[in-house]
């Protein structure tokens, strides 16, 4: 009996201890909740200089947003990098927009990656879109770097569905199909 109380006391005390460890401070959830504001203001403002730095900077990196009635998908800090030179130099610089985040999530994947998942209501010119959002950060030297920033409309009303499924997409799933 003594054996059985013991392993389930050590057992009890793995579990906490290994949820514990999944966990965020609140001092590390802050600083993310400020490296995605950070990033926000930045991209908006267009200010490409700040922004860059934001980001781990490998072929890791990951991009994928819905902007201006467009799919923007860059695999990897060559790719992104290029795009948003072109992007922050295009149009009227200065964009302030306002942005309300709410049900945000944090998933702690190790002890140097973080999940964070939220609604984003942004508003500019008094029109609101509401997103839903992905971003994985990764600390790097004490420091939260952006590796993953996902982006896509709450709702898909506004979403036109070639942007949705490519033409590629929808004769593969055609194949697959008549295969069936």
């Amino acid at each position: 009996m003594k054996i059985l109380g013991s392993l389930c006391i050590a057992l009890l005390l793995f579990v906490n201890l290994s949820q514990a460890q999944n966990t965020l401070s609140p001092e590390d959830q802050s600083k993310i909740k400020q490296l995605i504001a950070d990033e926000t203001k930045a991209f908006y403002a267009k200010d490409y200089e700040t922004w860059m730095t934001l980001y781990r900077q490998t072929p890791q990196t990951y991009f994928a947003q819905y902007e201006k009635s467009q799919l923007i998908v860059k695999d990897g800090w060559d790719a992104l990098s290029s795009w948003a030179t072109t992007w922050f130099n295009e149009g009227k610089k200065g964009a302030k927009p306002t942005f309300a985040r709410e049900k945000t999530n944090f998933r702690k994947v190790n002890p140097t990656y973080v999940w964070v998942t939220y609604k984003q209501v942004k508003t500019l010119d008094g029109k609101k879109e509401t997103s839903q959002e992905l971003r994985i950060v990764e600390l790097i030297k004490g420091e939260w770097k952006m590796v993953n920033h996902t982006s896509m409309p709450a709702s898909t009303s506004s979403v036109k569905e070639e942007t949705m499924v490519s033409e590629k997409d929808k004769k593969s799933s055609v194949k697959s199909e008549k295969k069936q």
